[in-house]
């Protein structure tokens, strides 16, 4: 039977392994770092709808409606996801000049309309005005965005140390 300790030389071994691979190819990095972001996204989804229910504690919404809500948010947000690596393949594969720009701003309008959408959504939702939706959506969205880098790292540096 192994010790915590065994365990934890064991992962670090691993670990260091796992950044030599990377420095040989990059492209294992990417892979990592990619791979980490949908499950981080599915454990901080009823984290975003508690910072809802907070935003909007004198609305009187259940919790379980923000839920529908972050839900609703983060499918939206996966098939952005979706569109902008199928633009970024396009865009990779295209041969000529002549498509690139239309790639990018195909690229460049579903980053702009991801954040628009979003604040709509939050605007029809829960009924208030441009000037407190702009607010609210800020505060949700900084505090969510620093939340999720942080989550996103601690994930991947515990995914460099298995197997």
């Amino acid at each position: 039977m192994s010790s915590s300790a065994d365990i934890d030389t064991m992962n670090a071994g691993h670990a260091k392994d796992n950044i030599a691979r990377m420095q040989h190819d990059p492209n294992l990095f990417k892979d990592a770092a990619l791979k980490t972001v949908p499950s981080t996204l599915f454990v901080l989804m009823p984290i975003f709808a508690l910072m809802l229910k907070i935003m909007y504690a004198f609305k009187r919404r259940l919790y379980m409606e923000h839920l529908i809500v972050a839900l609703h948010s983060h499918a939206f947000i996966f098939l952005s996801i979706l569109v902008l690596f199928a633009l970024a393949a396009l865009r990779s594969l295209s041969q000529g000049a002549w498509l690139r720009v239309p790639l990018g701003l195909a690229t460049a309008a579903a980053w702009i309309w991801m954040f628009v959408y979003l604040w709509l959504m939050q605007k029809r939702v829960y009924g208030q005005g441009r000037f407190f939706t702009t607010v609210k959506y800020c505060c949700v969205g900084i505090c969510y965005s620093v939340l999720l880098s942080v989550s996103i790292g601690i994930a991947f540096l515990l995914s460099l140390a298995q197997a």
